[in-house]
């Protein structure tokens, strides 16, 4: 994972966090210690797999599914393509109506006249290949221009980007118009064009406070400012609530992953979250057995209503009266449509914090079209990043239908599972944001987040220009890592990766497996040479690692500073149910879903001194609608009515 998505979740998890400390603090008057960790806050990024693991695992006879086998029927709308100049699209139009316009626009309405294809987009393993192998030798006959004419300028309903470096990414008209890049003047560098606001706040807005510190610049200032007379604080006038946004109730109307997900963030701080979904299911529920959800909607409760009735928009309305928060990851024009609008929401409840979960923005030349998962991959640089050095042939370079293919399908492998969950974790942060700025004004407002502005963030070692900028460190051709001392190295049983980027690191590593002739190499030498000569120095240490166990490495690396982990190949079960501090800190908790029974799933991201999270399985569909009706003042029979007539709907455990 060439993308920081570590660093990326610890730090929203601290922003979110803190955010819910000063919040509380601002109520009782306590301050707290904020807790959470690297190995806590990458789970986010599996949304089922443990889960698929933990089944087959303990009940392999009454559970459908091996990982290792065939997905069974799956979407085959997400889809790399090189197109005529030898250029790659990603194509990304899983959900059926995004799935038909694209095949309508690339011309192959045909395809649903084969028997085979006749049910796509959701295909067995052989006609999804089938189909999708058409479509490859279709976007080859055109230039990538040409695909995007048809897919923008047309106003079509397909995702689709190119696929581009972060540089290039930087250059995106949306990303330009959402001001998600901005100049500050650097003293050193001179101009710079660096990451703006990752939310827009319509009444508490951010904005750049100039270039980065020199080291030590401030520190005349803080030492003067430490030494003086300090704030008079009041002591606390209430105790600390259970929980940290207690007493909050979160409308999630967010669909898919992003919204969803980052609602579940909110919930596991303690707040309410009512997940509002349309009769026909969340997208999820229709999946890889609808096993998503236990972690997207988890700990929500399930309100299943159509909002395309007047009776519908004034359930949600009623609710709105008594929210704090409201999540939406509608389209521009949606929300006037199913009546949940800035303006009509903050006239029924002007204390409400409206956020929207936008693909491209709310405005701008992009506005208007889809975006899936695999979208703010392609443009924000991750993809082409975790490609490696050399990864996709030059353009000019003929290619084969089966070449190609084969390069799609690394395309897709690198475009991983975690831009939606980049996405979510900057609107849990701009939720409890929002939630704070409202303890501070009194005042609601309406915030925006897009899928493009949270991945550029994800990728901020990169989403950066200015004269002389290094270019961006690529994984090696195999993808072991990126150099000698950041990469994965085979043992005697198994795999280890080692992290070892430091001089300090380096000495002691060396004295550590017995090497310490390599300290005297003229190749390694320093940093330089070392990446000079990384190749033999890779070629050195691979042969000094196979020579012992995983766990002996781990052990003996760790104990002298030096970080190595012995890589986990068995599944995401075993890795949760026998690691010691997996046990010891509490990372899991076990939970109880109306349809799968027992199992453990991840536990809160973030702890408190002094207040507990919340943890919760996935709901079925409309789970609590009528408890919710009833408590909005519906009575049985008007519930009854309300269902027959298929404006609410729910499944029973």
């Amino acid at each position: 994972e060439v993308v920081q998505t570590a660093s990326y979740s610890a730090a929203m998890a601290i922003v979110r966090g803190v955010t819910a400390a000063l919040y509380v603090r601002s109520r009782t008057g306590h301050g707290q210690r904020v807790e959470t960790s690297l190995l806590q806050t990458i789970t986010p990024y599996d949304h089922s797999d443990w889960l698929m693991w933990q089944m087959m695992i303990k009940d392999p006879d009454g559970y459908p599914y091996d990982p290792w086998a065939s997905r069974g029927p799956f979407p085959a709308g997400y889809l790399a393509a090189r197109t005529k100049d030898g250029r790659w699209i990603q194509l990304a139009n899983i959900v059926d109506r995004l799935f038909h316009s694209m095949v309508h626009h690339l011309g192959m309405d045909y395809i649903y006249e084969d028997t085979r294809l006749s049910a796509a987009p959701v295909l067995l393993d052989e006609d999804r290949d089938l189909l999708q192998g058409l479509m490859l030798g279709r976007v080859r006959e055109r230039t990538l221009d040409e695909w995007m004419d048809v897919f923008v300028n047309r106003t079509a309903d397909v995702a689709a980007e190119p696929f581009m470096t972060s540089q290039e990414g930087m250059d995106h008209p949306q990303v330009i118009y959402n001001g998600h890049v901005c100049d500050v003047e650097d003293p050193s560098l001179g101009t710079t064009r660096q990451l703006g606001p990752l939310v827009a706040m319509s009444d508490t807005a951010g904005h750049p406070r100039g270039p980065a510190p020199t080291p030590g610049q401030h520190t005349d200032e803080i030492l003067r400012d430490a030494n003086g007379t300090p704030p008079a604080r009041g002591r606390p006038s209430r105790a600390l609530p259970g929980r940290p946004l207690e007493g909050v109730t979160v409308l999630d109307l967010g669909t898919v992953i992003a919204g969803p997900l980052g609602c579940s963030m909110v919930g596991e701080l303690g707040a309410r979250v009512i997940h509002v979904e349309s009769p026909t299911g969340e997208y999820h529920r229709r999946v890889r057995y609808g096993l998503a959800v236990n972690r997207t909607l988890a700990g929500a409760e399930g309100l299943c209503v159509d909002l395309k009735t007047t009776e519908g928009q004034e359930i949600v309305h009623k609710l709105v009266a008594r929210a704090d928060i409201l999540l939406h990851s509608m389209r521009p024009g949606a929300p006037e449509r199913t009546g949940v609008e800035y303006e009509r929401l903050s006239s029924i409840n002007p204390r409400l914090v409206y956020v929207y979960a936008a693909g491209y923005g709310s405005s701008g030349p992009h506005s208007h079209r889809p975006s899936m998962h695999p979208i703010p991959g392609a443009v924000c640089g991750g993809v082409v990043t975790q490609m490696g050095r050399d990864g996709l042939p030059p353009p000019h370079q003929e290619l084969s239908l089966d070449e190609i293919r084969d390069l799609s399908i690394s395309l897709m492998k690198a475009n991983d599972g975690s831009t939606d969950m980049n996405s979510s974790m900057a609107l849990s942060a701009a939720m409890v944001m929002g939630l704070y700025a409202r303890e501070r004004t009194g005042r609601g407002q309406y915030i925006e987040s897009s899928m493009l502005g949270a991945n550029a963030y994800a990728n901020a070692d990169d989403f950066y220009s200015h004269e002389g900028k290094p270019p961006r460190r690529m994984p090696d051709p195999k993808g072991y890592g990126l150099d000698a001392l950041y990469r994965l190295y085979r043992a005697s049983d198994g795999w280890v990766f080692l992290a070892c980027p430091f001089d300090d690191e380096w000495q002691a590593l060396c004295e550590a497996v017995g090497r310490p002739d390599l300290l005297s190499d003229p190749r390694f030498a320093d940093r330089e040479s070392r990446l000079a000569n990384d190749e033999a120095l890779s070629q050195e240490l691979g042969a000094v690692l196979a020579g012992r166990d995983a766990l002996e490495w781990e052990a003996l690396l760790t104990s002298v500073d030096v970080a190595c982990v012995k890589v986990e190949d068995r599944g995401m079960f075993h890795f949760h149910d026998e690691d010691e501090h997996i046990r010891a800190n509490g990372f899991t908790t076990e939970v109880e879903h109306g349809r799968w029974g027992r199992f453990w799933r991840y536990s809160p991201l973030v702890r408190f001194s002094g207040m507990e999270g919340k943890a919760g399985p996935g709901i079925l569909k409309g789970q609590h609608t009528r408890p919710i009706l009833s408590d909005l003042g519906y009575d049985d029979g008007a519930i009854a009515d309300l269902r027959t007539n298929g404006i609410v709907d729910w499944d029973t455990p």
